[in-house]
């Protein structure tokens, strides 16, 4: 698997490669179809230990999103779970290419800031 810092990320399922991208608008259908806090569903609540697991429709909805921009045509559940069986750690590192930390003195996004007028 490969991570890009902009949303992106590469992996491999039945001898196939396949972006992956989590943007606004994949954002915009997981809240509108689970809800404003989607995203904490698919955080662990503390002191759960080994016996949790995410909702997993969310998690098939996220994935199905992700395929959508480079996969659309070809996207379905069933890629989505060799996705899954083939990449065990697919979901924390789609969530960490769609939401990189931003290195410390930098400003958040990609968009290059006009200078400040002198």
């Amino acid at each position: 698997m490969t991570a890009h810092v902009k949303g992106s990320m590469k992996v491999t399922a039945g001898g196939k490669e396949y972006t992956l991208f989590v943007g606004m608008s994949v954002l915009a259908d997981l809240q509108a179809k689970h809800g404003q806090d989607v995203l904490e569903k698919l955080d662990e609540p503390a002191g759960t230990g080994k016996s949790w697991m995410p909702d997993l429709a969310i998690v098939t909805d996220l994935f199905m999103g992700a395929l959508g921009r480079y996969h659309g045509e070809e996207a379905d559940r069933w890629i989505v779970d060799d996705i899954i069986a083939e990449n065990a750690d697919a979901l924390p590192q789609l969530m960490g290419a769609s939401f990189p930390d931003t290195p410390k003195g930098k400003p958040a996004g990609n968009a290059k800031r006009p200078k400040a007028a002198a």
